[in-house]
């Protein structure tokens, strides 16, 4: 009867430790681990982000205010790239480009596995 018990207490411990865990998403990517891996995620923005990087461009300022702006492209990927899973399929993806008009620029994307879907999030150049 004292294993049975020490059995359900030490049950009862384990779900008031885990439940919580679950709830703050630190056991995200254990309970929703990523289909990609970073060099996967870095590599799908490289190929289909950077070469058409004046339409994500105009797909996150607007029509207008991109034109304002000019043509960004053609841009290359240069340096190190960073990859970083948010949770729930999302991933962030941030390297530098070189241009011809604007010079080295560092980029932010947002690649999300469950649409597919590419976003360009941040464009800085000096």
């Amino acid at each position: 009867m004292r294993s049975k018990a020490k059995w359900c207490l030490l049950s009862g411990l384990v779900a008031l430790v885990v439940v919580p865990l679950l709830g703050c998403g630190f056991l995200e990517e254990l309970v929703n681990p990523p289909t990609l891996n970073r060099q996967q995620a870095v590599a799908l923005v490289i190929v289909a982000g950077v070469p058409y990087i004046d339409d994500y461009f105009k797909e996150t300022v607007g029509e207008e205010e991109a034109s304002a702006y000019g043509k960004i492209g053609p841009a290359t990927p240069v340096g190190t790239w960073d990859a970083s899973y948010q949770g729930k399929g999302e991933w962030e993806i941030q390297g530098p480009v070189t241009t011809n008009s604007w010079g080295e620029c560092l980029t932010t994307w947002t690649l999300s596995e469950a649409e597919s879907k590419i976003r360009l999030i941040e464009f800085n150049c000096d």
